[in-house]
């Protein structure tokens, strides 16, 4: 990880995202650019565009896209950033692309400093007409922040423009990594993969909000009613449930074994922009799962604060082997819980301060384990690991990748 006292080159970063700035859970592409704008460089937040139609008149309506920005489509944050929201009026995306392009241009104009260099910085390697933006918008130094295995991420409907073909993906995808200054890649799968195209690649993996959850257990005794009422040991998770990572096989069958602990599902159907049930989760029927539905991110720290083990439950499948890291992790070892996992490669370098089980059996092994070995020794030692590994450091080894690339 990066120095942090270390001074670094300011520059004007334009961020092409594949995510909201105002996302109901904080993504890593927030974390990296609220950071990057509070140290005072120039930051340009371009939010993925939006399509016009009913999905976005849905949320709207419910309150999660304020009226101002779908109008204004351009405002600042506390932290310096500027954020800009383009959204597709109609859909042709060689023309709507087109403006999109020029308004970002304009406000590189106005907010960028002609004493920095610019420095390009794609996560949305999905979003149509990428080879215009790269061609259009003016930088200096161009990187490629690689955090999914995209193209094995299932095709979905989308609020957003992200549904080009499989196969202009990869080739995008490929374009981009070949002709990017430098690479970052989140899982040790894309790491793999993009070497095959670019010898500058760098492995910055996910990391957790150390300062946000390090004092998750003095909150006993702020723990939600709807968490408090349901009995202990507590086995719980926080995330979205979607049916592409979530094993929902794995969870059934740790309940079945062990029923008396209670199971604990707090997270939405993402992809699919539904609040789901136990029915649509197949795990109806079984009364030590309880599914408490989606809750803010601001209080996930109450409900960890009432869990005995965070668990992970994630498939194993081309998607999740082959470039998932979860943030979750490392929140939940800053907030000094148990961690049982499946066998990701992203968890190797972390097996002394989690449970990494390499199928069903063991997983539902692992659960019992590690509620019998949990003591302070073992949760402060998992606290020490998360402390390091936050987004406070991971932004230092990036902003030094990036002053070593562009002498």
């Amino acid at each position: 990880m990066g120095k942090a006292n270390r001074k670094y080159t300011k520059y004007n970063i334009i961020c092409l995202s594949n995510q909201l700035w105002d996302f109901p859970n904080w993504t890593n592409k927030k974390h990296v650019m609220y950071r990057l704008a509070k140290k005072g460089h120039n930051v340009i937040f371009v939010d993925p565009p939006i399509n016009f139609g009913r999905l976005l008149i849905k949320q709207i309506q419910r309150h999660e896209w304020p009226l101002k920005r779908i109008l204004t489509k351009c405002r600042e944050d506390k932290s310096g950033a500027v954020i800009f929201t383009p959204v597709n009026l109609f859909p042709f995306s060689k023309l709507t692309s087109f403006f999109h392009i020029r308004k970002i241009n304009r406000l590189a104009k106005k907010y960028a400093s002609d004493k920095r260099k610019t420095v390009l910085w794609v996560y949305h390697v999905q979003i149509k007409q990428l080879e215009k933006y790269l061609q259009k918008i003016k930088y200096d130094i161009l990187v490629y922040d690689c955090v999914d295995n995209y193209d094995a991420f299932p095709e979905q409907k989308s609020l957003f423009s992200t549904n080009v073909s499989q196969q202009k993906l990869i080739e995008q995808e490929k374009k981009l990594t070949e002709t990017s200054n430098l690479v970052f890649a989140s899982a040790p799968g894309l790491v793999e993969k993009l070497s095959k195209y670019n010898s500058r690649v760098y492995y910055t993996p996910n990391v957790g909000d150390y300062k946000r959850f390090k004092n998750t257990k003095s909150y006993k005794y702020k723990i939600p009613e709807d968490l408090s009422r349901i009995p202990r040991p507590r086995v719980g998770m926080i995330g979205a449930l979607d049916e592409y990572k979530f094993d929902a096989e794995l969870v059934k069958k740790c309940a079945l074994e062990n029923p008396k602990y209670s199971f604990i599902l707090i997270g939405p159907l993402a992809l699919k922009d539904k609040k789901a049930n136990l029915e649509d989760l197949g795990l109806a029927g079984i009364e030590n799962i309880h599914y408490l539905g989606s809750r803010p991110y601001e209080e996930k720290k109450f409900y960890m604060a009432g869990f005995d083990v965070d668990f992970i439950p994630y498939q194993l499948n081309n998607y999740t082997v082959g470039g998932c890291f979860p943030v979750k992790f490392h929140d939940s070892l800053a907030a000094g819980l148990p961690v049982v996992v499946t066998n990701l490669p992203a968890y190797a370098p972390f097996e002394h301060v989690c449970y990494i089980s390499k199928n069903y059996d063991e997983f539902s092994q692992n659960i019992r384990r590690s509620l019998e070995e949990d003591n302070d020794k073992r949760s402060k030692e998992r606290q020490e690991v998360a402390r390091v590994n936050n987004w406070d450091n991971k932004v230092e080894t990036m902003l030094n990748y990036i002053d070593t690339n562009s002498v």
